[in-house]
C-alpha cells in the first residue's frame, strides 16, 4: 500500500508514486486490511481519504450503481468502548435525519463484519476544508466569507430544528465544493458528537459526566465546563469560525488547551478591527461577532437564522475610512515657495521627525489658495527686483523729460491704423522698459496663480502614484538588502501591474521570494500585520508553501499577543 506522509492519503494502487492531492512522493507501507474489502456486499473500499480523532475515512464504490462514496470507519482501538460506539451510531442516526443542501448526505450505516467496527456511508466531497483555505490565504475577504458563513448558519439552523446540535463546529468540518454555480459552496460535515436534544434519556446514558466533547479552540463556555448544552453552543462556535475566517486568527489561543478553555470562560474577545487594523470591518459586524461570542447563552443570538441575517446585514454597512495608504509616500524636496517661515518649518519638521514605523496613516493638508497666490506674486516681485534697477520717482521724472526732449515730433493721422494712446499722467512718461519690467512678472504671476488655484481645488488627481526609476526587480532587491523594504514594495507592485499578469515564471518566483524576505523583515520589526499581508501576496502553491504556512501561524499568534499586551 502507498501512503502520503504529508496528507495521509493511502491507496492500494502499487503504481501510484505521486500523491494526487498535494503532489508529494508516496511511500510503501503495510497494507490496510480494509483496502479492497467489500462492505456488506455493497461498498468496495479503494483508498484512504483521511483520518480524524474518531475514525478513518475511505473512498469506496457502491458497486450496484457505480457511485463513489465516502465511508467513515471507527478506529479499532475504540471498539471496546461501548459508549463511544453508541455515540458513533448516534452520528449516523442524527445526520440521516437531516436534509439540507449545505449538510452532507448520509446513505447508509452499519457494522463491519468480523471486526465489529461501525461505519457510515456518505456523499464523497471533492473540495477544500475551510481550515485549509484560511491557512493558504491567511483570511477570506468579506465578500467571499459572508455568503459562505450565512449558508453554514442556514445548515445548522435546519439541524437545530430537527433537534440536532453539532457540538463540533470548526473550519475543518466545513468543506468548500463547487456546486450550483458557486465555486465555494459550503457543506457542513461530521456530526460525530452531535447530541439529539429531544432524546434526553438516551443522551444521559451516552455522555459520561465530566467528558468534554469538541475541539477546545472552538468550544463554548458551557462545553468547557461540561454543562448542559443546547443549540446556542453552536452559535458560539460559529462566532469563532466567523472571527477566524475574517481575521485569520482565533480569539483565544494558547499552547495549553486548559488555558484556552479558561479563556473561553473569562476572557473577552479582542474586537476584530483591533486584531486586524489593516482590514477595516463595519462596526455593526464587529458588534455581531462580539454578541455571538457572549459568555452567557442568554446574551447570544437565540437562533442561527438571526445570526445569519445579522452578519448579512452588517456586511452591507459602510466600513470606517482611516485614510490609510498601503504604500509609503515619497519625500518631496521643498520648492522655492517653501522659503516662507511657516511652510519652511513644516518641511523641516517632516525631514527631522521620526515617523512611527507601524503607522500607515498620512493626511495631506489642503494648501491655502490665497497664501500660495500671494507668495507667488511676492516671490516674482523679489526676483524682478534682483534683475532690474528700480527707479525712484525723481529718476522717472528726469528720464521722462529727457525722452520728451529727444523724441521726434510727429502727428498721428486722423484715420491711422495705429492705436492712439491717451497721454500719461503729468510727470510720468511712457517707458517701454518699465512696462516690460512690470508686465512680464505680473503675467508670469498670473500663470502661477492659475496653477496654484488648479492644484488647490483638487483638479489634479490625488491618486497619482509616484514612479521611482529605475524600476527593476534587481533595484527592489537592492533596496531590501539595504533595509529599505518600504521603498521596494511600490516598485514590485508597479512591475506586477505593468506586466498585467504576464511576468515569466522566473520573475514571479523572484518576486515571491522578495515578498518572503520583506515579511521576515517586517516581523523582525514587530510589524506583524504588514508581514502577514506580504505572505498573503504569495500564491499558495509555491516551493515555500510549508514555510509560509508556518510563518503565518507564528505571526498571527505574535500579532494577537501584541494586541493583548496593549
Amino acid at each position: 500500500m502507498k501512503l502520503c506522509l504529508i496528507c495521509n492519503f493511502q491507496t492500494a494502487t502499487d503504481g501510484q508514486d505521486i500523491c494526487p492531492r498535494d503532489g508529494s512522493s508516496m511511500v510503501t507501507v503495510g497494507e490496510d486490511p480494509l483496502l479492497g474489502l467489500v462492505v456488506e456486499g455493497r461498498y468496495r473500499i479503494e483508498s484512504v481519504i483521511g483520518q480524524g480523532s474518531a475514525g478513518t475515512v475511505y473512498k469506496a464504490i457502491q458497486e450496484l450503481i457505480g457511485r463513489e462514496v465516502a465511508i467513515k470507519v471507527l478506529h479499532d482501538y475504540l471498539v471496546s468502548d461501548e459508549e463511544f460506539i453508541k455515540r458513533f451510531r448516534q452520528e449516523a442516526k442524527a445526520s440521516s435525519r437531516l436534509s439540507h443542501p449545505n449538510i452532507i448526505t448520509i446513505y447508509d450505516f452499519g457494522v463491519l463484519p468480523k471486526t465489529g467496527r461501525p461505519y457510515i456511508a456518505m456523499d464523497l466531497l471533492r473540495g477544500t476544508p475551510l481550515s485549509e483555505m484560511i491557512a493558504d490565504r491567511g483570511y477570506l475577504p468579506m465578500d467571499e466569507a459572508i455568503p459562505i458563513l450565512s449558508q453554514v448558519c442556514a445548515a445548522l439552523a435546519e439541524a437545530h430544528r430537527q433537534g440536532v446540535v453539532h457540538r463540533d463546529v470548526k473550519p475543518e468540518n466545513i468543506v468548500l465544493v463547487e456546486r450550483s454555480g458557486q465555486k465555494m459552496f459550503p457543506i457542513v460535515v461530521d456530526f460525530g458528537i452531535a447530541r439529539l436534544v429531544q432524546e434526553e434519556s438516551d443522551v444521559a446514558k451516552i455522555t459520561r459526566t465530566g467528558t468534554v466533547c469538541g475541539s477546545p479552540t472552538y468550544m463554548s463556555p458551557e462545553q468547557c465546563t461540561s454543562s448542559k448544552v443546547d443549540h446556542r453552543s453552536d452559535i458560539y462556535s460559529v462566532g469563532i469560525v466567523i472571527y477566524e475566517t475574517l481575521t485569520g486568527t482565533v480569539p483565544f489561543m494558547s499552547d495549553e488547551l486548559a488555558k484556552v478553555m479558561a479563556m473561553h470562560l473569562t476572557d473577552p474577545p479582542t474586537p476584530i478591527n483591533k486584531v486586524r487594523p489593516d482590514l477595516q470591518f463595519p462596526e455593526m459586524l464587529e458588534r455581531v461577532v462580539s454578541k455571538a461570542l457572549s459568555k452567557s447563552p442568554d446574551d447570544r443570538f437565540q437562533d442561527m437564522d438571526d445570526l445569519a441575517s445579522a452578519i448579512t446585514e452588517a456586511a452591507k454597512q459602510p466600513t470606517p475610512n482611516p485614510l490609510a495608504v498601503s504604500q509609503p509616500l515619497p519625500v518631496l524636496q521643498p520648492g522655492p515657495l517653501a522659503a516662507s517661515e511657516d511652510i519652511g518649518l513644516t518641511v523641516q519638521r517632516h525631514k527631522t521627525q521620526e515617523v512611527d514605523k507601524d503607522s500607515r496613516e498620512f493626511i495631506q493638508p489642503k494648501p491655502n489658495t490665497k497664501d500660495l497666490a500671494t507668495r507667488a506674486l511676492e516671490e516674482l516681485q523679489q526676483r524682478s527686483s534682483g534683475e532690474y534697477t528700480e527707479l525712484t520717482p525723481a529718476q522717472i521724472k528726469t528720464t521722462s523729460a529727457q525722452q520728451r526732449q529727444t523724441a521726434p515730433k510727429h502727428t498721428s493721422p486722423k484715420h491711422s491704423s495705429q492705436p492712439v494712446y491717451k497721454s500719461a499722467p503729468k510727470g510720468i512718461g511712457v517707458d517701454i522698459g518699465g512696462i516690460l519690467r512690470i508686465g512680464v512678472p505680473v503675467l508670469l504671476g498670473l500663470v502661477l496663480v492659475t496653477v496654484a488655484l488648479f492644484y488647490a481645488n483638487g483638479a489634479m488627481s490625488s491618486k497619482v502614484t509616484p514612479v521611482r526609476k529605475p524600476q527593476t526587480i534587481a533595484d527592489a532587491e537592492n533596496l531590501i538588502k539595504n533595509g529599505k523594504e518600504d521603498e521596494a514594495i511600490p516598485i514590485i507592485e508597479f512591475i506586477k501591474k505593468d506586466a498585467k499578469g504576464k511576468l515569466p515564471k522566473s520573475q514571479m518566483d523572484k518576486i515571491n521570494s522578495l515578498y518572503l524576505k520583506v515579511a521576515k523583515a517586517y516581523a523582525g520589526d514587530e510589524r506583524y500585520s504588514e508581514a502577514i499581508t506580504m505572505l498573503n501576496k504569495i500564491p499558495p502553491k509555491t516551493s515555500d508553501a510549508k514555510e509560509i504556512k508556518k510563518l503565518l501561524r507564528q505571526y498571527r499568534r505574535a500579532q494577537q499577543d501584541g494586541v493583548k499586551k496593549k
